[in-house]
């Protein structure tokens, strides 16, 4: 600090007494003693050459010093979240989503078919089988953290090309090798499971397999439990207001009539974006929604139509 205090003193110094006042421009413009300043064996310009870099240094050192003196008392530029949860009235934003999600956006025109549910070969899909439900692998998102992980449900205990052949009550996997950790995620209550694939942690959502799906006294809401900010319908439209939100999943669950375990695929699907960004899929062929088996609504499809057009 002593040394900074005597900056200007050591310019001072340094330029002989020479000073950027009035006089002196009035000196230059008139050529009034050039040959004294050439004399003096410290050119004008370097002389004010170093007076501009004194006061450069000057200001950058008591920016310096000030921002040493306050950063303790200042306010992050950054405003942190916790994965998996948006403040009140929030929206997604791209740091929020898990790596390789996608995002249901109202702005755009009609939606074209987009589905989640990562591909099989011959007629198995990527799937993990615990507490007696079947849960397949979507696409996206590509990787999610712990903080979007629950409780810890088993671990991988049977490994098999061909799950459809097994009949036990085991953790099974055709995709997660054996060993392999299933976790729940956090806030969706069985509706997606974690597990890590290709050494990255992966999300499996509830769907029926090879006749199976509901257990015990489940309904369509049981296997679509958690915070839903989104739903897009393709070839129609998209649905962001959270009281529509709302409104449409209470039909969705309400209104749905059971047709029976069979899957089915189709060419239309309905995304459900969740609040921690992960999305979930509905195959819809004709008055059937089909994922964890087939339940007939049109209910809800007239009534997404509807919120469309509004």
């Amino acid at each position: 600090m002593d040394k900074l205090n005597k900056l200007p003193d050591i310019a001072n110094e340094a330029l002989g007494g020479l000073k950027a006042d009035q006089a002196l421009y009035e000196r230059i413009i008139s050529g009034e003693h050039r040959p004294s300043l050439r004399q003096t064996g410290f050119p004008l310009r370097r002389a004010l050459t170093l007076a501009c870099s004194l006061v450069f240094v000057l200001g950058i050192g008591a920016i310096g010093i000030n921002l040493f003196l306050h950063r303790d008392t200042q306010t992050s530029l950054i405003n942190t979240q916790v994965a998996g949860n948006l403040p009140a009235g929030g929206v997604l934003s791209a740091w929020d989503l898990p790596r390789g999600s996608i995002t249901l956006d109202s702005s755009g025109g009609v939606p074209t078919y987009k589905g989640v549910w990562a591909n099989g070969s011959g007629g198995n899909f990527p799937l993990i089988r615990v507490n007696g439900g079947y849960y397949r692998l979507l696409s996206n998102p590509s990787h999610i953290d712990g903080g979007l992980l629950g409780g810890q449900l088993g671990t991988v205990e049977v490994y098999t090309e061909e799950p459809a052949l097994d009949q036990g009550q085991q953790v099974l996997s055709n995709v997660a090798p054996q060993g392999t950790a299933v976790y729940a995620v956090s806030g969706m209550h069985g509706t997606a499971v974690a597990a890590e694939v290709d050494g990255r942690t992966r999300v499996f959502q509830r769907v029926s397999y090879s006749g199976s799906a509901l257990t015990g006294g489940e309904g369509l809401g049981s296997t679509l439990q958690g915070q839903v900010v989104g739903l897009q319908l393709s070839g129609v439209g998209t649905v962001t207001d959270p009281g529509q939100v709302s409104s449409l999943m209470s039909t969705l669950t309400g209104s749905a009539s059971w047709q029976g375990a069979a899957s089915r695929g189709s060419d239309q699907a309905l995304l459900i974006q969740y609040q921690n960004g992960i999305v979930l899929q509905m195959a819809v062929r004709g008055s059937n929604l089909i994922a964890c088996g087939t339940w007939s609504n049109q209910a809800f499809l007239d009534a997404f139509q509807a919120a469309v057009q509004q």
